[in-house]
């Protein structure tokens, strides 16, 4: 190829390329998370916790759909999110009580909101901003008992959502111990032959608890028989 000819080419590719890059069409933006603590849905299948899920063991993030749906799945393929009944496990929880996102790709967010039983509780203002890779929400008010809580993270700038169910029992006493067993009986003071007993009065003696049926002095519990003064209560 001549000199001309290469500069002809050369001068052919400089004035087509800003036309090339003008049709090709803009890359979209991505943006992908879920909750992961408390663990939703999603994440119980990632970490095997729950079996039988499906492809959204694979990608958790990736629950993505229209904005506007009240559904675990958010309207999506991975439809066993929505069934209540897979076994899901369930966090106890106070009334207040942080939730975490875990985003893989970030993008300007609109806000996130929280549904309990697909009723709007609470919303968090993203503020056009893109999100860190890990953003956490300390929801209040939560009302007791066993709930679904979903979470909706709404992107700014397109019409999409992300989508991520939480089951929870508020105030369950998950974390509480269960209350001590109440002591036994006290068994009174320990018996002594010089002290005078009236009737009611009870002594310990001998690990067992004794009760006086009437006026007694020097006579020692469990020796005085059936029809004795002491009356055998038991051990203490």
């Amino acid at each position: 190829m001549t000199l001309r000819r290469r500069l002809a080419v050369l001068a052919t590719a400089l004035l087509t390329a800003p036309f090339i890059v003008a049709v090709l069409p803009a890359s979209p933006a991505s943006a992908h998370g879920w909750i992961t603590n408390p663990p939703s849905r999603q994440d119980q299948c990632a970490t095997r916790s729950v079996a039988d899920c499906g492809s959204i063991q694979y990608e958790p993030q990736s629950v993505e759909a229209p904005k506007g749906s009240r559904s675990c799945s958010g309207g999506t393929g991975f439809t066993v999110l929505d069934n209540n009944n897979h076994g899901w496990r369930v966090a106890s929880i106070g009334s207040s009580a942080s939730f975490t996102w875990r985003n893989t790709a970030m993008h300007r967010t609109l806000n996130w909101q929280y549904y309990v039983d697909g009723n709007l509780h609470q919303t968090f203002s993203g503020n056009a901003a893109q999100p860190p890779q890990t953003v956490t929400h300390n929801v209040t008010g939560l009302p007791g008992g066993r709930h679904t809580v979903l979470g909706v993270w709404n992107i700014y700038d397109t019409p999409m959502a992300f989508y991520a169910c939480v089951d929870v029992n508020v105030g369950g006493g998950g974390s509480q111990p269960p209350p001590p067993p109440p002591p036994p009986p006290a068994c009174g003071a320990a018996w002594s032959p010089s002290a005078v007993y009236t009737n009611g009065m009870t002594v310990s003696h001998r690990g067992r608890a004794w009760t006086a049926q009437w006026w007694t002095q020097g006579e020692e519990p469990g020796t005085t028989g059936e029809w004795g003064v002491w009356r055998d209560k038991g051990a203490c």
